[in-house]
């Protein structure tokens, strides 16, 4: 990991009803990091922290090595970018992009071809003159973007940015943003609640819920290989169950209350212990196929109970035999699997775990 440009150090606060507890974060110099949490998880109070809008309780804040805790907002030398923008109606877009000169903190020699640039950069030439009242949301997000770049700040904090946006035209703005912070190379510290969004944007991603830092780390690991319970259930994981951990001469048997698996992992004999399978890891069993030795201790029969038809998948519940639930496993399979496996409401089969994508929380 390079550098830690921005780096939160046991930061608390108490804000009325609710508290951050206890945050260590650090996003490396150049990084795009992404703060992912749902809504009311304290993301928005975290980077008002960051931005020196709120006084914190307990910790310290770093920007590239130099403890800001104490430093006013205005000399913390960041950019900013509001969840709605924020953008004057009085003034034109060419007159929001130059605010942050007007303070007389930023040289302001360079002014008109830092603009020039930006404005050219973001394809906005054509809108200098243009009352911001008249832009559309993809427009307004330009500006905010320009004006919180004009200044050449050392990091760039997004606030929900594509709140305001048309589902439509989201995933080609993730794009564009995502090329103009990597052209400038600036470090960019975003939050969102949005999963996909999340994914798409960072490069290090870290997990807010309810005041509390759960995990950081590559997105590849976060959504892959969740730390907690809580982490797994905000990533849309369906499959969590409870079980005790027996002895077993592969490792350790888990007991749920509807089925066992054996991991090829020590877990010391009556442990309580959560696990969880992602829907897209647990496989149909082809009747006559051979079995991958590594799902081989761990293949439940049972039957369908409902399959649910996408375009880029198809859903099917799972009932395992003996069972008394509605259904006990969600399974994502391709939607070609449905006619080749001859699959429908009903048919008895066998499905499978891959060993190794089974995660283990403690209890």
């Amino acid at each position: 990991m390079n550098h830690a440009h921005l780096q939160v150090d046991g930061l608390t606060l108490s804000l009325g009803g609710f508290c951050l507890r206890d945050i260590h974060l650090l996003c490396a110099k150049g990084e795009y990091h992404v703060l992912l949490g749902p809504t009311g998880s304290g993301k928005t109070s975290l980077m008002r922290c960051i931005l020196g809008f709120y006084r914190i309780n307990q910790g310290a804040l770093y920007l590239n090595g130099k403890e800001i805790t104490h430093t006013l907002p205005e000399d913390r030398h960041m950019g900013y970018v509001p969840q709605h923008y924020s953008l004057f109606p009085h003034l034109k877009v060419e007159g929001n992009i130059r605010f942050g000169f007007r303070s007389g903190k930023y040289p302001s020699q360079n002014a008109d071809r830092t603009v020039d640039r930006l404005c050219d950069m973001l394809q906005i030439q054509h809108l200098r003159k243009r009352d911001v009242r008249h832009l559309s949301g993809g427009e307004k997000q330009k500006v905010a973007l320009a004006r919180a770049l004009a200044i050449q700040p050392d990091i760039i904090l997004l606030d929900e940015p594509f709140s305001s946006i048309d589902e439509g035209a989201k995933r080609s703005l993730w794009i564009n943003l995502k090329a103009i912070i990597n052209e400038i190379s600036i470090t960019a510290f975003h939050i969102t609640h949005n999963l996909e969004e999340a994914y798409s944007m960072g490069e290090r991603l870290s997990v807010l819920l309810n005041g509390e830092l759960h995990q950081s780390g590559p997105k590849e690991d976060i959504f892959e290989r969740p730390a907690t319970q809580e982490v797994a259930r905000y990533l849309n994981y369906r499959n969590l169950f409870s079980g005790v951990a027996h002895a077993h001469p592969e490792g350790a048997r888990i007991d749920t209350d509807c089925f066992s698996v054996v991991l090829s992992k020590k877990i010391s004999p009556g442990t309580r212990v959560n696990l969880c399978v992602r829907q897209q890891d647990i496989k149909i069993v082809k009747q006559d196929n051979a079995v991958k030795p590594a799902m081989r201790h761990n293949i439940l029969h049972g039957h369908i109970v409902s399959l649910f038809p996408f375009p880029e998948y198809c859903l099917v519940w799972f009932r395992v035999e003996g069972s008394t639930r509605e259904y006990d496993l969600e399974i994502k399979l391709p939607p070609y699997l449905r006619e080749r496996y001859k699959l429908f409401a009903g048919k008895q089969t066998d499905v499978a775990f891959w060993e190794p994508s089974i995660i283990v929380f403690p209890d």
